[in-house]
């Protein structure tokens, strides 16, 4: 791809100094498919990268547009277009590279790598889209925390050698590994970002459109020449900078200086042997050598020299990071699944620093205290429905069943803290939530629903439980009287300037039970309602939300009097606008289908009626504007769901509106199944014949 972006991809919190990059860019509010400009978050000599919205799915994204100013510019149509005809050429191949690149990109699937979830062609370039990752660069994370010590150094390290043996593995350098560039999540794990410079090892011919890349202190001398041998052992040195500098706290000289004679004092000699031990200082002494060499050849032999196994080293089993994931996930849960939960995170109030350690001794002994009272406050809700996981910035749960379990937690929780003189901050919100396996095998909470629990709980008092309005809201929709346990409180800002709108939960210990399916309860406001209906209002919305359909339709029942009354309840629990009138528009359709086709209830319930269909009705509003026929997108999805599983309906209805034909359509698709022989596998399957490369 070449080129160093000024920002790592969707981290900036702050807006940077306009560049002449910037004045490239496209203006705020553009759209592209599904996504809305927000803003510039950083530039550089290849490209530019914003911060954008993800109107279906409501989430923030970062989007890198390749533009590299030496060779193109904007029109005024604000397609990117060659200086020159001299420069077409570069530029087109530039251009193939970014994409053959991208695709490479968006299959690494490791928590230490940032997340590339699409790419496309517009605007006579090409697009990367990533996940948003909120959380600070490691140099501004440090602050405050210098020195850390080894435990905390080597939950940094592990993560980042595993994303970049991921990287290697796939046959690319990074080739810009800096603090700048590494980025630390809330809960303390860091992810590694900017892929702007990355280049396929032995990628063959015109080597030199690329510009070195070199960031001093921490680029190899290797890559201050073009034709540098460049491999493993680069970015070895570049992350082995970095460490030095963690660990010493000085910034290494640069490279090309130490060739001759070198005047950089080493890490071992240096550095405390107390706190990070002799094998890390002169592991990383070993991965700056000047001359390429004589370092470590793989990231395996570095991570050999430098860290114990995993489980061995007798300071992380001590850290609130590495205790064990509290409840396992039940089966409602898949590694890398996405979906609508409720979230609740809880902290414990920090202790005033003293010269002696004993306050950072105590806040660790009320960490693991409060480990143990959530694990006891959740026992009583399904195992099946809930995954909890306890990090360096706190506790959280998700719940995927029942959302007002958040706030029997929270009351259960609170109690057993007030028992012990354990002081709490709780917050709990409504929102998008990713499960994905660590290094470690122990599934991570990601997603904006967690980031934002997080941010809501760290501005609550002591003994408060705060509430996003998107939880509030999906509690009054389903019971009434909930209005009164929350006292709205207005907008806050938290420390990064995001605006919160907050509620203070007042309510009772234990919030209601949840509302069994009865006979009375049918014959109070659910007559019209039948089986089938129930059935496929549940499957509809797990389209939307996911796994918690079925306890919001449950809950809903009791309440309504009709089909057209329980969809328009079940719209309202759904936060995202465009998901909410989609689901509306499903409903309409599947209810449509459902009187043309279906026979009366009395005869379903004598059984010489078929079993209801799901509601089919998001594809088929999308075949209408696409102009493809409701069966072709149906039969397609289907088999796409074969390779790829339940991401091929997103993906169906995104291209399908974009698609001319039923061959067009399969071609998108097949872009998005990484495996070649899958791809054709998939194209033969839609009859469309052998797929491209």
């Amino acid at each position: 791809m070449g080129g160093s972006e000024n920002e790592a991809a969707g981290q900036a919190d702050r807006h940077p100094a306009s560049t002449d990059s910037d004045l490239l860019a496209l203006p705020a509010g553009y759209s592209m498919h599904e996504y809305r400009i927000d803003r510039v978050l950083g530039s550089g000599g290849f490209g530019i990268t914003y911060l954008a919205h993800d109107t279906h799915l409501d989430c923030p994204v970062a989007i890198k547009e390749y533009l590299p100013r030496d060779t193109a510019g904007r029109s005024s149509d604000l397609s990117v277009r060659p200086h020159s005809t001299a420069g077409a050429s570069a530029f087109a191949w530039g251009l193939d590279r970014f994409l053959h690149e991208c695709r490479a990109l968006a299959s690494f699937h490791h928590p230490g790598i940032v997340r590339v979830l699409r790419y496309y062609a517009a605007n006579a370039t090409a697009y990367m889209v990533m996940e948003y990752e909120s959380g600070e660069p490691l140099d501004r994370w440090l602050h405050g925390r210098e020195p850390i010590d080894g435990a905390t150094l080597q939950r940094i390290v592990r993560p980042l050698l595993d994303g970049l043996e991921t990287i290697h593995n796939a046959g690319f350098l990074h080739r810009d590994i800096k603090p700048r560039n590494i980025y630390m999540r809330a809960d303390g794990s860091p992810v590694l970002l900017d892929f702007g410079s990355a280049r396929r090892l032995g990628a063959p011919g015109q080597e030199q459109l690329l510009t070195a890349v070199v960031t001093p202190g921490f680029a190899p001398a290797e890559q201050y020449q073009p034709d540098g041998r460049q491999g493993p052992w680069s970015d070895l040195y570049s992350l082995a900078g970095v460490l030095y500098w963690l660990v010493t706290g000085h910034l290494p000289t640069e490279s090309l200086a130490r060739l001759r004679e070198d005047p950089m004092p080493a890490a071992a000699a240096i550095g405390r042997t107390d706190l990070y031990g002799k094998a890390m200082l002169r592991a990383i002494d070993w991965a700056l050598t000047p001359d390429e060499n004589l370092r470590p050849r793989r990231v395996a032999d570095f991570r050999r020299a430098c860290l114990p196994p995993a489980g061995d080293s007798a300071e992380a089993g001590d850290s609130p990071a590495a205790l064990a994931v509290l409840p396992a996930p039940g089966s409602s849960f898949s590694e890398g699944c996405s979906f609508i939960g409720a979230v609740l995170f809880s902290d414990v109030v920090a202790a005033s620093a003293t010269a002696d350690g004993t306050a950072e001794a105590a806040h660790k002994e009320r960490r693991q205290l409060l480990a143990t009272l959530v694990g006891q406050a959740v026992t009583g809700v399904p195992a099946k429905s809930r995954l909890a996981a306890n990090t360096r910035e706190g506790c959280a749960v998700c719940y995927v069943g029942d959302p007002e379990d958040a706030l029997r937690t929270a009351s259960l929780l609170g109690a057993a803290a007030s028992e012990r003189g354990l002081g709490l901050h709780i917050g709990i919100n409504l929102g998008p939530v990713r499960v994905q396996p660590d290094p470690g095998g122990r599934s991570r909470l990601l997603g904006d629903g967690v980031a934002t629990a997080f941010r809501v709980m760290r501005l609550a008092e002591p003994g408060e439980v705060l509430v996003s309005a998107a939880y509030v809201d999906l509690i009054a929709q389903l019971r009434r009287s909930a209005v009164a346990s929350f006292k709205a409180l207005g907008e806050r800002r938290d420390p990064q300037d995001r605006v919160h709108d907050l509620y203070l939960y007042v309510g009772s210990a234990t919030a209601q039970a949840s509302h069994p399916i009865t006979a009375n309860a049918a014959a109070a406001g659910a007559v019209a309602l039948t089986s089938a209906v129930i059935d496929d209002a549940e499957k509809l919305l797990t389209r939307y939300i996911g796994p918690m359909a079925r306890i919001l339709v449950r809950r809903t029942l009791p309440r309504v009097g009709g089909r057209d009354e329980l969809h328009r309840l079940l719209a309202e629990m759904i936060p995202d606008t465009a998901a909410r009138s989609a689901f509306l528009a499903a409903a309409t359709h599947s209810l449509q289908q459902s009187s043309a086709s279906q026979p009366p209830d009395s005869a379903r319930r004598s059984g010489t009626a078929s079993p209801p269909v799901a509601a089919t009705a998001p594809l088929a509003a999308v075949a209408a504007t696409g102009g493809l026929a409701e069966a072709d997108c149906e039969r397609v999805g289907r088999i796409l769901a074969r390779h790829i599983g339940p991401l091929a309906r997103i993906l169906l209805r995104r291209e399908a509106v974009r698609a001319t034909d039923v061959d067009s359509l399969c071609r998108a698709l097949a872009s998005q199944i990484d495996s070649p022989e899958q791809r054709d596998h998939f194209l033969r399957e839609a009859g469309v014949g052998k797929g491209q490369g």
